[in-house]
Order: C-alpha cells, then structure tokens, then sequence
C-alpha cells in the first residue's frame, strides 16, 4: 500500500564539511537536565541510546535522590546528579541564585559538551546555569506547547530563550509558538520524543481478552481512552486560558459523546483506561463516574482501572481516542504503533501524528459531537480504518521513533558543536565572569515582575505567609501558656493546690 505523508520540517542537516578525525571519532560528554524523579523515561532511553548507539557519555540532572526515575537510571548505569529546581514560591525564590550557581558550577566541573533540559523548571533553571558556565552547546528539548500557550511561563521563556544555542520543539506547534516570540529558524529544529519502537509489536503481541473478560459478545465494538484522569486545571497565568477549569485529557467530552456513537452503535462500548493521578485526579474520576450514571451510560461506559497490558488492550480495540485538549503527543504514537485506528483532537502535536484522513481522524477539541463524528466514522468502515491505521504505524516507524529520535539529536549535537570546521570553545573564565555582571540585573529584573507582575502567584505567596504567620503566633501563644502554667507551679506549692 502506497501512502501519501506531508512533508514535515526536520532538523538542520550537519554541516558537509570536512572535520578533524580526532574531532569526529572523539566522545561526546552529554548532560540531560529534567526537574522530576518520577516518569520521563523518555529521558532514560535518550541517554541510554546515545551511550549505547553513539559512544556518548552521558550524565542526567535530576530534582531529588531518589524516585522511580532515579532508580531506573542507576539501574542503567548513567550518572544521576540531584539539584533544587523549585521555585514557585516565595522561599524557593530567594534561594534560586545559590541553585542556578550550584548547577553552574556542576556544568564547569564536569565539562560537557552539551547541556540539554527538558521541562519547564528544569529548563529555566539549566539554560541560566548553562550560559553562565559557558557550556559549549546549550539545548532545550521543548515537551509540549502547554507553557507556551500560558502568559506567565511565556514571557519568562520569551526573557530567556536566547540563552540557548538551540530551541528543540518536539511538534510543530511548538516551533510556530517559537517564531512568534521572534525565533530565528537557525535557532530550531523539529525532534519528537520517539518511544522505543521495539515495545510495539503488532504482529507478536497478542489482544487483550477483554471482550471475554467482560462477558461481551466477540463481536462488540470497542472504544478506547487510555490517560491518566487528571484534576481539572486552576484558573491563573500559568495555566493557558482554554483549557483553565477543565480536566486536560478530555474525558467528560468522550462520556458526552457516547450517546450519538451508541445511537448508531447500540452494542458499543466505550473503555476509560488508567486511574486518577494523585487525590486531585481521583476526585474527578469520581465526577465522571458521576456523569456517566447521570446520562444512563453505566452498562457502555466501563472504567477499567489501572491496566499493565495496554498494548495488549491496542490491538483488542477497534477506535483509540486521545480527547486533549491541550497536547503535545499524548498516546497517539502509542496507538499507531500498534497499528490500532486512531481519532484524536486537532491540538498542539496530534496534528503531527495523525494526520487527518492519512493515519486517523482529527476531531475539534471540546466538541463531544465532532468526536462522536469521528468515532463513528472508523466504527463504520473497519477496512478503512485498518488501512488509516497501517498507514499511521508506517508513519510512526519513519519519524517517530527512539532511533530516530537519537540518531537526529546526536547529529544536531555534532553539527553545533563542531561547527565551521572547528570545536565551539566554551568554559572561558572570563565568559562566565562578564555573563555573570551583565546578567545579575538581568536575572533581578525577572525575578522583580515575576513578583510585581504575578498576582496570582503573589496571591499565593500571601497566603503562605498568612498561614505561617498565624501558625507561629500559635505557637509563641502556646509556648506563653506553657510558661504562665510553670511560673504559676513554682508559686503556688503542689501541697497548697485547691
């Protein structure tokens, strides 16, 4: 089968010319930075296959000794560094110019090469550090256009970026985003966060039993949502205005939607995979549970739980759903890659996995009818939406792949470290020295507006200090009566008490 793929931006190719031999077959001393302990495995395979694949040697930058992140990056034996990256309140604030400096001096100890963050915190935090050391290349891998899209976390990467040698976006929304905070192109590239492919088998992976496991006639459409529920978002400038108020993974729009897909499709049902991420997510898993005894969809709307065979539930399925609506690539790569049809709302980087009537169906976000649309469409055609599906996993396998993946950031490191035929010098002392003059006001001024101008974050702070204000008058009160109590028994003998 032969399919017609847009043409999408890649990274800048390497330069041609010819370098030194001692400068191409030399290693690369390579530092990730991401301000989590938990997830980001994406991370550990970057660095595991730039190791493995390309003779790197690679350090990771973490936000605590130990987590599940942690564990899994000693259990590869890559190098694992922990730092502060906090820095939402006002305390964290006051003790950020001792982190940056910390990290700084980390950069220059270990002299990498290349210093690339992921993650909002991390990133601020790593690019400052990594322009004051001077570190020769200094990349942010960009997870998705959500801080873009958000005015607070906006202007402080627009105040920063330049610090950069490269912006990395991992869709193309991402890079537009970029180029209208006034990016020059030579300044980024396109790179997705590729899973490891040789997870996702099709062919030796056998489906989920979970039409038997349910009791279900073999024959029984299904439909598949498989994401985290998450709280819904507050309402402040960090949090982009389309998605303020609202659950980001679009559950309750799939809930809505199940009555027009169960009118076409009356035997039908709809599977709402994974569990609540922490007290906030299980409340409103709760609410959606809510929600579907309110529409009368308890015997078509099943929350599964927490499941380790999602692969195994991919190829059982006959739609996958990704309802975001705010994303960079949520499951949708997953899902292609097990050649499962996939419909997924047309936000940030879906767009660039499903690619609409070519490897799945785009839906308008927040619009249960246009989703059922799209769910009905698939459910309609099964040869159709097997052949969208194969195309999407040809896609998948071309473009966004671990491999991929680490194959185009190793190139990008080369091409901007080995540039106009020469290394790019970097640890200069006296780089560090007029950075660090010049960029004192500099780093003032931001932490000034972020307090001026913040007043969600400033409301925040007040109310912290409210708490800890009242708390310590409680406990001086505490500690006053516990005198009187004392001086009161000194006074007055045991033998005298009434």
């Amino acid at each position: 089968m032969t399919v017609c793929t847009p043409k999408i931006d890649r990274p800048e190719a390497a330069p041609s010319c010819v370098r030194p031999a001692a400068e191409v077959t030399r290693e690369l001393n390579v530092c990730h930075v991401a301000a989590t302990t938990e997830g980001a495995t994406w991370m550990l395979e970057q660095l595991r296959e730039l190791r493995d694949e390309h003779g790197c040697q690679v350090t990771a930058v973490v936000s605590g000794e130990t987590g599940g992140l942690v564990d899994k990056l000693r259990r590869e034996n890559i190098a694992v560094r922990s730092q502060d990256f906090r820095f939402a309140g006002l305390r964290e604030l006051l003790r950020l110019p001792r982190s940056i400096c910390s990290l700084a001096r980390l950069f220059r100890r270990e002299r990498f090469d290349v210093v690339q963050t992921h993650l909002f915190a991390s990133m601020i935090l790593g690019r400052i550090a990594a322009w004051l050391a001077d570190v020769p290349v200094r990349l942010t891998m960009v997870a998705g256009p959500f801080h873009l899209e958000a005015h607070t976390p906006r202007w402080i990467d627009a105040a920063t970026c330049w610090m950069d040698t490269t912006l990395i976006g991992s869709c193309r929304h991402t890079l537009d985003l970029y180029r209208g905070l006034g990016a020059k192109n030579n300044r980024l590239a396109l790179i997705y966060y590729g899973p490891d492919e040789r997870k996702f088998c099709p062919e030796s992976t056998p489906p989920a039993q979970i039409r038997s496991e349910f009791g279900w006639p073999v024959e029984t459409p299904l439909v598949a949502l498989i994401a985290y529920f998450y709280a819904p978002l507050p309402s402040n400038s960090w949090i982009p205005e389309s998605v303020q108020g609202r659950a980001i993974k679009g559950h309750e729009d799939l809930i809505k939607a199940a009555p027009e897909i169960l009118r076409e499709f009356p035997d039908a049902r709809i599977l709402l995979v994974g569990k609540g991420w922490e007290a906030g997510g299980a409340k409103h898993m709760d609410e959606m549970r809510q929600l579907v005894q309110e529409l009368g969809l308890q015997d078509r709307v099943v929350f599964t739980g927490f499941r380790t065979d999602v692969n195994n539930i991919l190829r059982a399925v006959d739609v996958a759903v990704q309802a975001s609506l705010n994303e960079n690539l949520g499951g949708t790569i997953e899902s292609l890659l097990m050649a499962c049809p996939t419909v997924a709302t047309r936000v940030g980087g879906l767009v660039d996995s499903v690619i609409d009537e070519q490897t799945g169906i785009l839906v308008r976000p927040a619009d249960p009818q246009d989703l059922a649309r799209g769910i009905r469409a698939l459910l309609r055609d099964p040869a159709r939406s097997k052949r969208l599906a194969h195309a999407g996993r040809d896609w998948m396998r071309e473009r966004f792949t671990l491999r991929r993946t680490v194959d185009d950031l190793h190139q990008l490191y080369r091409q901007k470290l080995f540039a106009n035929q020469r290394r790019l010098k970097g640890y200069r002392w006296y780089a560090s020295l007029w950075r660090l003059l010049i960029g004192t006001p500099l780093f003032f001024y931001l932490a000034l507006r972020l307090v001026v101008c913040d007043y969600n974050q400033i409301g925040i702070w007040r109310q912290q200090m409210r708490s800890r204000f009242f708390a310590a008058v409680c406990k001086v009160s505490t500690r006053l009566g516990s005198v009187r109590r004392c001086a009161g028994n000194l006074r007055c003998p045991a033998g005298n008490r009434k």
